[in-house]
Order: structure tokens, then C-alpha cells, then sequence
């Protein structure tokens, strides 16, 4: 390469020359002769720089329900066929040694249907037969949307510096377990293959998996949070130091505009730059850290700030839905500086830790009020309000405390221990920290979830958390206890998601969408068919501020389904709309195994046969293991199984199959019901009549059963390209209402190409 280069530079050189007379020519070759050697090395590469890279993958998708068994909440979803394709496209640039420029994109396709763009503005309604959602359903109709999309970022090195700048639709970033951070453990079996698997072959898939599921770290379950916007990591300081900061301005933060769905429904995922750019609020982050402090530990101080234009109070879509309720509109900043440690204190003990304080500044806008004439009563004015009272507006509220330590401990050879403890004050919130049980950031709302502690945090808790994770020739088994208590009494909100079925049933309907969740899931039935709740928080008839609607029955979640409902002691209370408040215990008893029984049938390929087993519970007295929902005042249980078989076939074919059955049980729930508005005393045998509305209510005990059977296969039918091909049946039923009962089949196939 060198006497390539050499040969065209002195050809230049020549050709410039030519056109003048001999010695002038020959006076002009001696002066370039010292630059030919340096212009050469220029062109030179070095043994790390790499000009330009492409990778990527391509994915084409299929997925069908067909509901053999309808219920009328999924009447407008019996049946569906989806058809997409995506291309993502990641692009490096190293134009030298020490800086290195990146981006990736993403291009999807939905071949499903023709597009009609007033989906923007009605993102619930059943689309007919012209139209069409995008790929993998977002709310926002509008764009393209998937993935680490339209992300631009350079990454600069240069002795102890080494920094990289990013911007876009998608940042994922972490800081510390309280200001930036993600959380789940339930584990991802085998039968779940993810959009966003790494490229991998068939059997280090199933080997991940069946043999060492996942359960914290890795792309299925990294700690990760995403955001738009702009970030600065600078991973390499003087000193052993780093810092990072964070700008975003995400469409959680933007409670006032597209009727307040924005705030009411998003999450932080993989959406947060689409729309506009005239957000209604802002996300600031910092972190700086000093690491190989006593040889391998890193000390951090973390700040995060979510802050709220003061200009929403201008929209009626934020102010409109307080000024009807008769309140007074409410922005609420949140602040969390915490001080972290992650390390190990001696080679078999790990231990992360981090204390913090969050602070919430809320500013309260006082209508003007006047006096009603016939009642005498002061009402606020429902005009269109301008301005807030700044001298009524309300002080820093006091800190509150949150604490999270995690250790893990290798002293038992082959008996790997690890304990989280928590304490978390009531009040102390950190909206993108793994004390957000919801993933939403927008509101916070007094509720308990099924299985807290165990699986998600939330605030006004304290407990410990205990798994013991050993590993044996040709197998494993994981055990998991949870024992965690409010400190303050709380609502009796219950929420739990269901975790078997709970996916498919959320993609099956019109209302599904992966990155915006807490849609009512039967909000896209154009025929008002929907699903039969149990009463959750009744006031105003299910109305109120949206962000803070507790109304009871489906909501969807991130690639899950919820469902919630108020664990009410007597129907009075749901008509009186008295909500009972206990200061609950939750507990979490698991048992994951695993073993390889190929040598049973003299073959070395692996035969794996997983068993994962569950049982969970909420009461309002101290109860160490749920095991009925009339015992230890018992609120709600639940009992979760699943029977998972894997098979090599073949190096390159894998097969899988899944058998399960989760139940959901509780004594204390009751159903709104519609009387006759002739009738004026209590219908025969019904609990309680509440006569000034046309509403009755009875007592209607949660008893769900779910079931789940299916077969699968994941092939490596050429280098890099695999397919993969999910069946499942599934059925659900409610014991109490039967009209709530369903029966589905659910088929998938994926392939995906790596370049």
C-alpha cells in the first residue's frame, strides 16, 4: 500500500510539473520531494481505524390471534393477522484512531394495510378495512417509530480522556438503582424470544436461557432507561474519574397537549422524541464518580430533575379536566440527589448501595372562586384561568428518605446468596429509578402491586428480598423469598399483571401498543363492548383527573396486561365511595429448576426440562406465605406455574414447549352494575343501591383461571439467519363472570437476518 501511494503522489507531482520549462520542472520536484513522505504517511491507516462499518439485521414478522371463545371486550378483536419488517441499520465511521462517529436507524414497514393519517388524532378507534396501525402499534400514527432509531452520536479518545456524545429518538443510560435505573426479576424463559435478542446461534440461545435464565443484566434485562435527547457520557477522566449528563425533554413529561394521553399513558421506551419539540416539561440528569477506590470500588453522586412548564395551566386539555372536578390545577417537580457505592469488599462479596433524598416542589393554581346564588356556596370559576397566585404558591416540601443495598455472597462454594433490602419513606419518589414500580413517570398514585418487593419497588415500603441461586452438573435451581411491608397505611388498590397469557392478550387488541401503555385495554372497541371490571376507586363515576384515574379493570402495560381493583370490605364502601386503608404486607415465594436429561436416553444433546413455580400474596396483617385469600386477612394471591421442555434436535434446531396455569384470587371485590331508574329501594338480594345514580353493587370474588399450551422452534437455516415459530392456546376464566371468558390461539413466526 505504501508504494501505491508513493506512485500516485509522485504522479501528481509530475503531471503538476510538465507544463513548465525543464529546469523549472526539475526545481519544482526537488521542493516536493520533503512533503511526499508526509503526505504518504496521512493516507496511512492504523491498525485499530476502521473507515466505514455497516451491521445490522433484517426481521419479517407474522402474528395471528384468532379468539375460538369470544368475550365482549375482545369482540373487535376475534381475529387479526399482522404482517411487518424491519431494517436496522447501525453505521460507524472511524476516520482515525481517536474519534469515532455512529448512528443507527431504523427503517419499519407495516404490510398490513393502507395508511390513513387521522389515526394521529384517534389513536383508540378500531381501524376498518383501509386502514392500517404501524409496526409493533404506536399511538403516535404519524411517523415511523421502533427501536435505538435516528441516534447520531461521536464517541473521542485521547489519552486518560475518553468521552462520547449522543443524540436522538433513543438514549439508554443508567446511573444509580434510585436516580436512573431499571428493575425486574422475573426471569425470561426460553418460550419468550424477545424482538431485541442479540445475535446469536440457536444454541448459545437456548443454552442462556434454559441453563442460566436471565434475570438482571443483558439486553432482556438490562438496567438500562431510555431516553430522548441529548447525552454526554464521559466514561474515561484524569484521577479514575467519570461523569455523565443528561438533557431530554420525553413525551411523559408533556401532560397537556393530545388530551393528556401523553402523560396519562406513556412510559420511558423507545418514543420519547416523537411529535413535536414544544414538551411541556424537561428531564435533567447528572453523575459523577470516582472509581478503584480500595482497589475495585466506585463511589458516585447522582442528580435528577423532572420540572414542568408552568405554560401547561393554558391548556384546557391539563387545566379543563381539574376546573370540572372542581380542584385546583397541580404541578408537581420532582428533585433526587443520591450518593451510591458498587464494588467488591473482598473478592466473594458484592455489594451496591445507594441513599438519596427527593424533594417535591408543587405549584398549585387558585382558580378565582365565586358564590353560588342558590346554595351559597363558594365555587372557582370555570373560565379560562391565566395567571397563578405566587404568594399561595406552596413550599419545598419536606425530604424524603430512600434506601436500596444489595449483596451478594460466593463464601459457599456453589451456594450463591444474594439479599436487597429496602426502605423507602412514603412520599420519596424517583420517577425513572427502580422505586417506580409503574415505569410512568407522569403521577403518583397511592396502590399496592402484587408481588411488590419481589419483582417491583414502590414507594412507602421496607423489606428484604433473599434468592439463593446454586448450580449443579446438568442443572440448577433458584429460590426467591420476599417479605415487604407499607410503613404508612395506603388505599387498598390492588394491581397485578398476568404474567402467562398477559402479552398475547395485550397484542391482541385494537388498543394494544408496546412503548405507551395504560390504555384501557378495551378502549378501541368501536361497538362499546367492554370488559366487566371489578369497582376500583369510583369517584365521579369513574371521572377525575386523568393522570390520577384508579377506575378499575384492564389497563395495558409494557409487552404486559394489568388489571386493577379496590379491595373493598362491604358494597357500602364502593357506594359511599369510601376506600379502605391498611398498611399492607406483600409476599413473594418462588422456585425456578432445571435439569438435562439427554443422558437418560444416550444422547449428548441437551434435553432440558424447567419448572418455575410462584406464589404470592397481599394482606393487611403480617402473613409469611399466601395460601388462600381467606386467611391472614388476605387481600389478594396469586399462584403462578409454568412446565417449560427444550430439545436439541439438531446443533441448529431447537425445539420448545410450554404448559401453564396462573390464578388470581380475592374475596373482596365487587362489580358496578346498571339498575332500572324506576326502581328506588334496594333490588332483591343485591348488597347496596345507591339511588342517585342508576347503580347498584354486588359482590363479585376474583377467581381467574389461566391456561397455556403450546410448541415452538428456533432454526439456524443458514449462516447469521434464523427462523423462529411460537404456538400458543390459551384460555382464560372468570368464575364469577362467566362473560369475561375466553379461549385463543395464538401463532407467531419471526426471521431475522444479521449483517
Amino acid at each position: 500500500m505504501r508504494k501505491t501511494v508513493s506512485s500516485l503522489l509522485l504522479a501528481s507531482s509530475l503531471g503538476a510539473a510538465w507544463a513548465l520549462p525543464p529546469q523549472l520542472q526539475l526545481d519544482s520536484l526537488h521542493a516536493s520531494l520533503d512533503t511526499l513522505s508526509g503526505n504518504m504517511e496521512s493516507t496511512l491507516l492504523g491498525k485499530d481505524d476502521l473507515p466505514l462499518a455497516v451491521s445490522g439485521y433484517m426481521a419479517f414478522r407474522l402474528k395471528n390471534f384468532h379468539y375460538s371463545e369470544e368475550s365482549p371486550w375482545i369482540k373487535d378483536d376475534r381475529a387479526r393477522t399482522s404482517v411487518d419488517a424491519v431494517l436496522n441499520v447501525n453505521v460507524v465511521a472511524m476516520p482515525n484512531s481517536y474519534i469515532t462517529l455512529f448512528t443507527n436507524l431504523s427503517f419499519p414497514f407495516d404490510l398490513s394495510g393502507i395508511y390513513t393519517n387521522f389515526m394521529a388524532k384517534q389513536p383508540t378507534k378500531a381501524p376498518s378495512n383501509d386502514e392500517r396501525v404501524l409496526y409493533d402499534h404506536s399511538t403516535d400514527y404519524y411517523t415511523s417509530t421502533i427501536n435505538e432509531e435516528l441516534n447520531v452520536g461521536v464517541d473521542i479518545r485521547a489519552g486518560v480522556f475518553g468521552a462520547y456524545i449522543t443524540a436522538g429518538g433513543v438514549i439508554w443510560a443508567n446511573a444509580s438503582p434510585l436516580t436512573m435505573w431499571e428493575r425486574e426479576t422475573n426471569p425470561r424463559f426460553v418460550w419468550q424470544y424477545e424482538l431485541f435478542e442479540d445475535e446469536k446461534t440457536v444454541s448459545t440461545y437456548y443454552k442462556e436461557k434454559a441453563f442460566k435464565p436471565v434475570k438482571e443484566g443483558g439486553r432482556a434485562f438490562w438496567t438500562n432507561r431510555s431516553f430522548g435527547g441529548v447525552f454526554a457520557n464521559f466514561y474515561q477522566l484524569p484521577y479514575d474519574l467519570k461523569a455523565q449528563f443528561l438533557v431530554s425533554q420525553p413525551i411523559d413529561a408533556d401532560m397537556a397537549t393530545r388530551d393528556g394521553l401523553r402523560m396519562y399513558g406513556g412510559q420511558p421506551g423507545e418514543l420519547e422524541m416523537m411529535g413535536g419539540y414544544d414538551f411541556r416539561g424537561t428531564v435533567l440528569h447528572g453523575r459523577i464518580a470516582k472509581e478503584k477506590i480500595a482497589d475495585n470500588l466506585t463511589v458516585g453522586l447522582n442528580y435528577m430533575g423532572v420540572t414542568y412548564d408552568d405554560a401547561s395551566i393554558y391548556e384546557d386539555e391539563f387545566r379543563g379536566q381539574w376546573v370540572v372536578n372542581g380542584m385546583n390545577p397541580v404541578l408537581l417537580n420532582t428533585h433526587v440527589a443520591t450518593l451510591d457505592l458498587k464494588g467488591n469488599v473482598t473478592p466473594k462479596l458484592f455489594l451496591m448501595a445507594d441513599v438519596g433524598v427527593s424533594i417535591t416542589d408543587s405549584t398549585v393554581f387558585f382558580l378565582p372562586a365565586t358564590q353560588d346564588p342558590a346554595t351559597g356556596a363558594v365555587v372557582p370559576v370555570r373560565t379560562y384561568y391565566t395567571d397563578k397566585d405566587d404568594s399561595k404558591r406552596s413550599s419545598i416540601a419536606s425530604p424524603k428518605v430512600g434506601l436500596y443495598v444489595k449483596a451478594q455472597s460466593k463464601y459457599i462454594e456453589g451456594w450463591p446468596l444474594t439479599a436487597e433490602l429496602v426502605f423507602f419513606q412514603p412520599g420519596f419518589y424517583s420517577p425513572y429509578s427502580l422505586s417506580n414500580p409503574s415505569r410512568f413517570p407522569g403521577w403518583r398514585k397511592d396502590e399496592t402491586y402484587l408481588n411488590a418487593g419481589a419483582l417491583r419497588y414502590s414507594p412507602n415500603m421496607a423489606g428484604i428480598n433473599l434468592k439463593l441461586e446454586p448450580s449443579f452438573n446438568r442443572g440448577y435451581f433458584d429460590f426467591q423469598y420476599a417479605l415487604h411491608r407499607q410503613i404508612d397505611p395506603g388505599q387498598d388498590v390492588i394491581a397485578f399483571n398476568y404474567r402467562l397469557n398477559g402479552r398475547n392478550m395485550w397484542e391482541s387488541t385494537n388498543s394494544w401498543t408496546k412503548h405507551k401503555p395504560l390504555f384501557v385495554a378495551d378502549s378501541g372497541n368501536s361497538s362499546g363492548a367492554g370488559y366487566i371490571a371489578r369497582a376500583g376507586v369510583q369517584k365521579d363515576a369513574g371521572e377525575g383527573v386523568k393522570m390520577y384515574r384508579q377506575r378499575g379493570g384492564l389497563y395495558g402495560g409494557t409487552w404486559e396486561l394489568w388489571e386493577s381493583f379496590v379491595a373493598y370490605e362491604n358494597g357500602q364502601q364502593v357506594a359511599k365511595e369510601e376506600v379502605p386503608m391498611h398498611a399492607k404486607w406483600s409476599t413473594y415465594m418462588s422456585f425456578m429448576g432445571g435439569y438435562d436429561i439427554g443422558h437418560w436416553f444416550g444422547t449428548d444433546r441437551n434435553i432440558m426440562m424447567t419448572a418455575f413455580l410462584a406464589l404470592s400474596g397481599v394482606s393487611t396483617s403480617f402473613a409469611p406465605l399466601a395460601v388462600s385469600e381467606k386467611t391472614f386477612n388476605t387481600l389478594m394471591m396469586s399462584f403462578y406455574g409454568q412446565f417449560e421442555p427444550t430439545v436439541a434436535v439438531t446443533p441448529t434446531f431447537h425445539m420448545v414447549g410450554i404448559l401453564g396455569f396462573e390464578t388470581f384470587r380475592s374475596d373482596k371485590a365487587y362489580r358496578m352494575c346498571t339498575a332500572d331508574n324506576s326502581i328506588n329501594k334496594t333490588p332483591a338480594g343485591k348488597t347496596y343501591y345507591f339511588e342517585v345514580n342508576p347503580y347498584y353493587y354486588e359482590k363479585a370474588p376474583i377467581n381467574y383461571k389461566d391456561f397455556a399450551i403450546g410448541l415452538g422452534f428456533d432454526w439456524d437455516f443458514s449462516d447469521r439467519v434464523g427462523l423462529h415459530f411460537r404456538y400458543k392456546f390459551m384460555t382464560h376464566s372468570d368464575e364469577t363472570i362467566s362473560e369475561n371468558n375466553w379461549h385463543s390461539h395464538y401463532i407467531a413466526a419471526e426471521t431475522k437476518a444479521w449483517f
